[in-house]
């Protein structure tokens, strides 16, 4: 079910986490990982139960607390989910600290169209479900990209039960010690670099908690206090009233999926403004493609490129200007001053240009990151 919606991010500060957790991962197309040895350790076990059990849950219904730290950005953001297949969605925030997101910003789908509430603008954006190559409905939100994340880190980490003893929130826990597949036995083997733990209640086998280290983006913990299977979702939770005095838009859909991807063209049409980009001249560098997330104005949009083994992402919006930094050290670059910070081969070259946020990721050095970003037209 969760691999099913990948494409609309609606909640701003949800895509700035996950943009930037796909800026420390690059896409999809790394480096190849080494064949996983055929022993299954009991972490691993623990992990492959509750990603089948996401995985074949036909409804959802939850509530996410996520607080970030120690990076560049902080913050706490509680948020209601309901979710049922194949295409079905809605999600409500609950509480924010993060301005940019306040509470009572709500997505929903009905599996045809998409709402997005913004109570700040007070306005609806919506628009028709779109269809991807597999015939898939795209309807996408906060809370599919957040539950994308959750399964992604059970079905790709290799884990090693640290504990059989663990207590989170009162509930008896295991805590399963995770890092990236193939990452223990090479180094680089995943570009999206984290580790940490997440604690699965003992008596429901589902998480309860997932506390990660993520390079340049810092602390992340999520509590789960509400997660329940497979109940009945009233039918008019995924329908949407327009509220009394709010006006509706027009909902521009980006493609998120590197396989669905934008044209540079494309994509600077939709950010309307221009896009910095490594010239075609520079041969070397190959543009895997451009993902947009985020509703109408908030977009950020990644450049995934290549360059023979080495992968990096350019990630690039309004989202990400003027950000505060938290560590790192301070250059000159482009005529303005960046941040530059490097942790366990991963690089982050983050400044800000002309009131666009860019942060540029990868396993580079210092003078390939700086050399990269000089080369931007």
């Amino acid at each position: 079910m969760i691999r099913n919606h990948r494409r609309l991010l609606s909640l701003p500060f949800i895509l700035s986490l996950l943009i930037l957790l796909v800026a420390c991962g690059g896409t999809t197309q790394q480096q190849p990982r080494p064949t996983p040895t055929p022993t299954i350790t009991p972490g691993e076990q623990l992990l492959r139960k509750v990603a089948n059990t996401l995985n074949s849950a036909k409804t959802v219904h939850g509530v996410f607390n996520l607080q970030l730290s120690g990076g560049n950005m902080n913050g706490k953001l509680s948020f209601e989910l309901w979710n049922e297949t194949p295409n079905k969605h809605r999600s409500v925030v609950l509480q924010s600290s993060v301005a940019e997101i306040p509470g009572g910003s709500v997505s929903v789908s009905d599996g045809k169209r998409i709402w997005q509430y913004d109570p700040n603008k007070k306005i609806v954006y919506t628009g028709p479900v779109q269809e991807n190559q597999n015939g898939t409905g795209s309807t996408g939100g906060g809370s599919q990209q957040l539950l994308n994340l959750v399964q992604s880190i059970f079905t790709r980490s290799d884990g090693t039960l640290k504990s059989s003893s663990a207590t989170v929130n009162g509930h008896p826990a295991y805590d399963v010690y995770i890092v990236p597949q193939g990452s223990a036995g090479a180094k680089g083997a995943s570009a999206f670099n984290y580790e940490g733990d997440i604690f699965i209640d003992k008596e429901t086998q589902l998480p309860v908690q997932v506390k990660l280290n993520v390079q340049g983006m810092g602390n992340i913990t999520l509590d789960l206090p509400k997660l329940d299977l497979n109940q009945t979702i009233a039918p008019n939770t995924f329908t949407f009233t327009t509220p009394t005095g709010a006006k509706e838009e027009p909902l521009k859909q980006g493609n998120t999926d590197g396989g669905d991807s934008m044209t540079l063209k494309q994509a600077s049409a939709q950010a309307g403004y221009h896009l910095l980009s490594i010239p075609s001249s520079q041969s070397k560098y190959t543009l895997q493609g451009i993902n947009a997330l985020g509703a109408p104005g908030n977009q950020i949009y990644t450049l995934n490129y290549n360059k023979g083994s080495l992968s990096f992402t350019i990630a690039e919006g309004k989202p990400l200007a003027n950000l505060p930094a938290n560590g790192g050290k301070s250059i000159s670059l482009r005529g303005t001053t960046a941040t530059i910070s490097s942790e366990n081969g991963t690089t982050t070259l983050a400044w800000t240009e002309k009131g666009i946020g860019i942060r540029l990721t990868g396993a580079l050095s210092n003078n390939q990151a700086v050399g990269i970003a000089n080369l931007l037209a």
